[in-house]
């Protein structure tokens, strides 16, 4: 596997339309209440042989960036790492020193995931899931491993 990594283009926009609506039930992700059309952030496509591999989204702030979507589809094939390593090589470049990444309670694969990379454990939203899922019904009720859903979690990494 010969994963290349790049900037998302405009071009791009129907295939990542495709696999945020595949993922994560759509292009909208919805974050402490405001809906963010994560098709439209920029970000990174991995790509083998010229096909969607990955994708990372990224909220640029003026002193952190957040992940919103990290997706690969060849999971354990080391796509999320080359991935986010796009994402925090470009933000040394740009002066940013923290990242953060939200995931629901369920989600144990990217506990894991970001640990691994040095991303510690910041804090617990209790009931922040149940409140979204009042504005977007289509938020699962079980996850992972059918665990429930109810709150969010959030890591955090000073770069």
């Amino acid at each position: 596997m010969a994963v290349s990594i790049r900037p998302t283009r405009e071009e791009d926009h129907a295939a990542v339309v495709d696999l945020l609506t595949r993922r994560w039930t759509s292009p909208e992700i919805l974050i402490e209440g405001e809906m963010i059309d994560g098709s439209r952030l920029p970000g990174f496509i991995a790509e083998d042989d010229g096909e969607m591999v990955g994708l990372v989204t990224i909220i640029k702030r003026e002193s952190e960036w957040e992940i919103l979507t990290l997706d690969s589809l060849n999971r354990w094939g080391g796509v999320g790492t080359l991935l986010l390593n796009a994402v925090v090589g470009s933000a040394l470049e740009n002066g940013i020193r923290r990242l953060m990444v939200r995931t629901s309670n369920d989600n144990l694969d990217a506990f894991r995931f970001y640990q691994r990379r040095g991303f510690r454990l910041e804090k617990v939203v209790f009931g922040a899931i149940d409140e979204e899922r009042r504005l977007k019904p289509e938020i699962p009720l079980t996850g992972e491993y059918r665990i429930p859903i109810h709150d969010e979690v959030v890591f955090a990494r000073t770069i």
